[in-house]
């Protein structure tokens, strides 16, 4: 069998005050969304690595560690294309830890419905997300106060980092927590495959795949890119 034919390009962004010099790799075949995730992982990595050195630079230091998953208790808003991803992931899992993740799945479920927090019923994402954190939610990919699918893990938790005391995370206002300045560019996978699509909490994923809409659009691996490109500047 042939291998898969890829290209490589190197992207010169411009993202708020950061300048990203970096080098992506796709399949230059036709495939589905879900098949450049793991090139746009490595494209958030890289500007938050940016905004990591500059932050350096002015002698802060990220306190953020292993063993810490207070900020795994918060809202995580999924792209269709990175929910997609997710649920293959879990269907690569041994038997015996797919189910213990589909109970805690469930069990995150039960409490987004039981506090009225299933849609967002006109709140505000501030608002939803502030309700979410004070039910302590852990992620179901929470181990061990560790993510479990760290190379996996979604966009927009690459993109969480504090400067504060660790312990400060935990508390129900945030209050003292001094979030890095890293740009959102993990919200551009919203809409990757659809203008309409709209992101779910992360907790809901199995609710999500039950009902999510089926798709078998087929682009390019640059197409991918560019549609993904083009969200960044929509933003």
């Amino acid at each position: 069998m042939a291998a898969e034919a890829h290209s490589t390009a190197t992207l010169r962004l411009t993202v708020g005050d950061l300048r990203i010099v970096h080098p992506i790799t796709v399949p230059s075949a036709p495939v589905p969304a879900t098949d450049v995730v793991p090139a746009l992982q490595a494209l958030v990595n890289a500007v938050v690595a940016a905004a990591e050195a500059g932050l350096m630079k002015s002698g802060e230091a990220i306190s953020c560690r292993k063993g810490c998953g207070a900020c795994c208790r918060q809202l995580v808003p999924v792209s269709r294309t990175e929910g997609e991803r997710l649920l293959a992931l879990v269907e690569t899992m041994a038997v015996e830890r797919r189910d213990r993740l589909q109970a805690r799945f469930a069990t995150a479920q039960a409490m987004l419905d039981d506090a009225g927090l299933s849609n967002r019923a006109g709140r505000s994402d501030r608002e939803l997300s502030l309700a979410y954190f004070a039910l302590a939610i852990p992620c179901p990919f929470l181990e061990d106060e560790s993510c479990s699918i760290h190379p996996d893990r979604p966009l927009v938790c690459r993109e969480y980092l504090v400067t504060s005391p660790a312990e400060l995370c935990a508390g129900p206002s945030q209050e003292g927590v001094t979030p890095v300045a890293v740009p959102k560019v993990s919200m551009a996978a919203r809409g990757l495959q659809d203008d309409g699509e709209d992101w779910f909490p992360l907790a809901g994923l199995m609710t999500w795949a039950a009902t999510r809409p089926r798709s078998d659009v087929r682009r390019t691996g640059p197409e991918w890119v560019q549609r993904f490109l083009k969200g960044i500047g929509r933003k």
